[in-house]
C-alpha cells in the first residue's frame, strides 16, 4: 500500500481557498435563485390581485346592465319609448269565439 502524500502548507492553503470559493459561489447562486423566485411570486400575486379587482368590477357592471335591461323590459317603459319615437300603440281587441254545440 502506498503511503499518503503529505501536503505542504501552500497546498493546504490552496485547497482551503478552493473550498471557500466554492462555498461562496454556492451561497451566491442560492441567493440569486431565491431572489428570482421571490420576484416571480410577487409578480404572480400582483397579477392575481389585479384579476380579482377586474372580475369584481366586471361583475358590478354586469349587475348594473342587467338591471337596466330588466327595467327596459317593463311594459310602461316600452310604451313611453314608443311614444317618444312616434310609434302608434296598438289598442287591445276583444276576440269572441262562438262554439256551436
Amino acid at each position: 500500500m502506498p503511503k499518503k502524500k503529505r501536503l505542504n502548507k501552500a497546498q493546504k492553503q490552496k485547497i482551503e481557498n478552493i473550498k471557500w470559493i466554492t462555498m461562496f459561489l454556492v451561497v451566491m447562486a442560492t441567493v440569486a435563485v431565491y431572489l428570482a423566485s421571490f420576484i416571480e411570486v410577487d409578480k404572480t400575486q400582483a397579477s392575481i390581485e389585479f384579476n380579482k379587482k377586474t372580475l369584481a368590477k366586471l361583475n358590478e357592471d354586469l349587475k348594473i346592465k342587467s338591471s337596466k335591461v330588466e327595467r327596459l323590459k317593463r311594459a310602461d317603459v316600452i310604451s313611453k319609448k314608443a311614444k317618444k319615437i312616434g310609434l302608434v300603440s296598438s289598442k287591445p281587441e276583444t276576440i269572441i269565439v262562438k262554439i256551436n254545440d
